[in-house]
């Protein structure tokens, strides 16, 4: 029920989701298992607000449902719950579909295997960008794309895809210092406005709620 970190950066966007993952599968894993993927975000009723303690008998797929569903109300708050942009890659492995033998997640390495990004150009040219405004048909395409965020460009994908649902001058104005970079240089680290913006919706740097007495 873990995401794994391969490489330093992504910390702050891997620890964010997992927060999100980790609510879910404690406090919603009774109703991931039986409320189909097409029913939305709803997880406002207090009767499923119980914590579950059967985690260690809890399947591989309400585990994926619970990362869905974690990843889509993410980022229909960033989107302020109008809307949730979808960064996706333009590669075969894109429209992931099963072949006998073959996994969806080894469809999606050998795509990526021939794919070089080096630079911000690159990645434009691949770069494909989905707009939900329903929250049931972003969870099906997040579920039907999960491999793709499960794979190594899976960490920027979704960070590109919160960036977009805030709106990019939105960022800018959250920010104290619009001028500084939000990833950081040499490891890609998260800034503290991009776990924000994960957390709450808003690219703002201080995690106070805008108001503090000095006394």
């Amino acid at each position: 029920m873990g995401l794994v970190q391969h490489e330093g950066g992504p910390c702050g966007v891997l620890a964010t989701i997992q927060t999100f993952v980790l609510k879910y599968i404690i406090f919603f894993s009774n109703e991931l298992s039986r409320v189909p993927q097409n029913r939305g975000l709803g997880v406002s009723s207090k009767s499923h607000s119980v914590p579950s303690y059967n985690i260690s008998s809890l399947t591989e797929d309400v585990k994926v449902r619970a990362l869905v569903r974690s990843m889509g109300e993410i980022l229909f708050l960033c989107g302020s719950n109008k809307r949730a942009v979808i960064a996706t890659l333009s590669i075969p492995g894109n429209d992931i579909q099963r072949f006998e033998g073959i996994s969806e997640d080894e469809v999606v390495a050998n795509s990526l295997k021939a794919l070089s990004i080096e630079s911000s150009l690159d990645l434009l040219k691949v770069l494909r960008v989905e707009i939900h405004t329903s929250e049931a048909t972003a969870l099906q395409r997040l579920e039907a794309i999960i491999p793709l965020f499960q794979s190594r460009m899976g960490a920027l994908l979704f960070l590109i895809s919160a960036l977009l649902s805030r709106g990019l001058d939105l960022v800018q104005s959250d920010r104290d210092d619009p001028s500084l970079p939000l990833v950081t240089a040499p490891f890609g680290h998260a800034s503290q406005e991009i776990v924000n913006l994960l957390l709450c919706g808003q690219a703002v740097a201080n995690v106070f709620d805008g108001r503090m007495d000095l006394g």
